[in-house]
This record gives structure tokens, C-alpha cells and sequence, in this order.
């Protein structure tokens, strides 16, 4: 698996593309657009005018969902390791998942995802060379915030934007302020969030 380590404000964001959700992007859309018709109302957390789904999508009886939880642990896990230095037997849990699916118009707002340790995001369906919205962002971006609060002349970049494509992968810390930018195509932008504990903080916790 070949990876990115992009490192912003000093924060680890790792990047990665999943060739597996490449080859089944049409039928993961249609199974994801399946599901919002079956449970129209979704839940409502940094989404604005687009729909997300329950947090427990890996708990889904559908076998192309299964594998794509299967793909999201399997690669999320050793990312977070590599980054982390943890050795091979690291006890990491996928604690939630769930589908964003956002039409012309919707976005996410800023937000973090404590008190998780690790976030990240996959790619099903995105228009892969969006119009540009100005200030070097396009539409459907997912921007990161400098978590350091500063003045500029001290920190210039407080933001960074990345265009993704379809398969891509971001993995990050889940205290990472993060948004994403306005979707304006009239196909919706499909993609599946997650989070990651580390089991041994939980288990810290609960002594």
C-alpha cells in the first residue's frame, strides 16, 4: 500500500487510494443512494442540507458494505500505526462509520470528531475536477483548520484544501477542525466517514 504522510500546521494528514473502491464505485453509489431512500431522515451532525447516515454502517447485512468496512479497518489501522510508531498488535477499534451524501447546494460544517483519536474519510463518488471557488478551493473540498490559534503574520496557512478523488482515503487526528466546502453538481457527492479509538485510552478511562 503506498501512502502519503502530508504534514500541515504539524499534524499528520495521511493520504492513500483504494483501488477496490475504484472498481466498485457504481455499485457502492447505488447501494449508498439505496440506503438514504430507505431512511430518509438520517441524523444531524456537521451536516448542512445533506444527508448522513446512522454512525453504525459496518453493522450493515449488505456484503459490498462489509467489504468496504473491511477495506476502511484493514488499511485505517495500519496508517494510524505507522503514524503513531505502535507495534503490529496495537488494539485499534472502527467505533463509528456512516455515509455523507450530499446534493447540489449541501455542506458540512467546521467540526472535530473528539474524543476520538483517529478520523478519516473514502471516496465513492466525487466529481474528480470541480469548478474552482475561489482562493484556490473548488467545490466539494475538504478543508482542514491550523488547530494552533494564532495571528497570521506568524502561521500564513490556516487552512489547507484537498480536491479528492474517487478512492481516496484521509486519515487524521480526530482534534483536526475540519469542513467541507459547498457541493454544486447536480450528482450527488457520495463519501464514508469514520472514526477509530485506541483501545488501551479506553480502557484507561474505565479504571
Amino acid at each position: 500500500m503506498k501512502a502519503d504522510n502530508r504534514l500541515h500546521f504539524g499534524v499528520s494528514i495521511l493520504e492513500t487510494s483504494l483501488s477496490w473502491v475504484s472498481a466498485n464505485q457504481h455499485t457502492l453509489s447505488d447501494t449508498l443512494l439505496t440506503l438514504r431512500q430507505q431512511s430518509q431522515q438520517g441524523i444531524q451532525r456537521s451536516n448542512q442540507r445533506g444527508w448522513h447516515s446512522e454512525d453504525d454502517l459496518f453493522n450493515s447485512d449488505d456484503p459490498l458494505i462489509q467489504q468496504l468496512s473491511q477495506q476502511v479497518f484493514e488499511i485505517g489501522t495500519q496508517l494510524i500505526r505507522h503514524a503513531e510508531k505502535f507495534p503490529a498488535d496495537e488494539k485499534i477499534l472502527l467505533s463509528s462509520m456512516w455515509a455523507n451524501i450530499n446534493d447540489f447546494g449541501a455542506w458540512n460544517a467546521p467540526h472535530a470528531h473528539l474524543p476520538c483519536e483517529w478520523s478519516g474519510v473514502v471516496y465513492i463518488d466525487v466529481n474528480e475536477n470541480p469548478q474552482s471557488a475561489g482562493g484556490g478551493i473548488h467545490d466539494g473540498d475538504i478543508l482542514f483548520f491550523d488547530p494552533i490559534t494564532v495571528g497570521a503574520p506568524y502561521r500564513p496557512a490556516t487552512t489547507v484544501s484537498y480536491t479528492p478523488k474517487i478512492g481516496s482515503m484521509y486519515v487524521f487526528p480526530s482534534y483536526l477542525m475540519h469542513m467541507v466546502a459547498p457541493h454544486f453538481e447536480q450528482k450527488p457527492r457520495i463519501s464514508v466517514a469514520f472514526n477509530f479509538r485506541i483501545a488501551r485510552n479506553i480502557e484507561a478511562i474505565a479504571r
